[in-house]
């Protein structure tokens, strides 16, 4: 191999398939020269109506992973606890409605506690 250093990331050289959509990885390659190349000597001799396209993947390293993991824990906790402080107002928002909802009933029925009703009678050929 001739590269220098560290590899950071991969070329990719993937093909289409103009009639289903399918793709097919060519290669994968330290260098962007190589992915090139690759296309160079595919392009010789092109099928109808197939794309090619290079990607580039970045390998991330054990700490940008750990990082990662660490924050989106981090999110899913903070997550849980507005969820679970969300909730708790809901019950207790319920709860007032509720007994603000019995104390206007009470306040009805003590108002027309007092209440007759008038007798209505029918006659019974009716």
């Amino acid at each position: 191999m001739t590269t220098k250093g560290t590899i950071h990331g991969a070329w990719t050289l993937v093909r289409i398939n103009p009639w289903d959509g399918d793709t097919c990885i060519m290669g994968v390659f330290p260098e962007g020269k190589a992915a090139l190349l690759r296309l160079e000597h595919i392009m010789h001799n092109p099928d109808d109506n197939e794309e090619y396209k290079l990607e580039y993947h970045v390998f991330p390293t054990v700490e940008q992973e750990l990082e990662k993991h660490q924050a989106c824990k981090a999110s899913r906790a903070e997550w849980d606890e507005k969820t679970r402080v969300y909730e708790d107002y809901k019950k207790e928002q319920a709860k007032v409605e509720s007994e603000e909802i019995d104390r206007l009933l009470e306040k009805e029925y003590r108002e027309n506690e007092n209440w007759t009703q008038d007798e209505v009678t029918l006659p019974e050929d009716v």
